[in-house]
């Protein structure tokens, strides 16, 4: 047995067993820097979630207060409308009884 052979042999395979050891040591250091990116990422879009949640709530509220004034404006119209329909239908009913003479017959006009 070559004694010399041997030591560069092992020697060899030591080396090459270091470069496999250091590339994945780089693979490793790229992964753990692409997690960091893809925490952080999820961390900044947790936030915008719950920014935008709240937000919404808020928007929800707005809309809420929105549709209870119109709900009082309508109500309000409609009541306003009302008024005005009875005075028409009132002052109607006095052009009626003037233009008839207050229900007496009055001659044709010729």
């Amino acid at each position: 047995m070559n004694v010399e052979k041997t030591i560069e042999f092992i020697l060899a395979s030591q080396a090459r067993a270091e470069e496999r050891a250091n590339r994945a040591d780089a693979r490793a250091d790229r992964a753990d820097k692409r997690l960091d990116r893809v925490e952080r990422v999820v961390a900044q879009l947790a936030v915008a979630g719950h920014r935008f949640r709240n937000e919404f709530r808020a928007f929800q509220g707005e809309v809420r207060t929105f549709q209870k004034e119109v709900r009082e404006f309508q109500a309000h119209t409609e009541e306003a409308l009302s008024d005005t329909t009875e005075k028409l239908n009132a002052l109607i009913d006095l052009v009626d009884k003037s233009q008839r003479g207050n229900g007496k017959n009055r001659r044709p006009e010729a």
